[in-house]
């Protein structure tokens, strides 16, 4: 999660290096439909202000996927 406009944003941290609380999703685009319905984003990170923009994500996700090598976890 990280903002600079007064409000927090979702953010693929690919380092697993930012600061402040993170949250576990699938790369995979179902996943992200149903967190993003069901709002688990707030719940996860304890921010119930928090601004998910799911294009913005799943094009984040996107790109960490075609990173990733063959033999890579899935988390």
């Amino acid at each position: 999660m990280c903002g600079t406009d007064n409000a927090a944003h979702v953010t693929v941290d690919r380092r697993g290096r930012l600061p402040g609380r993170g949250a576990w999703l699938h790369r995979d685009q179902t996943c992200l439909e149903n967190a993003v319905r069901r709002k688990a984003f707030g719940t996860a990170l304890r921010d119930r202000g928090v601004v998910v923009r799911p294009d913005d994500l799943a094009d984040q996700l996107g790109a960490v996927t075609n990173e990733d090598s063959a033999g890579s976890q899935d988390r």
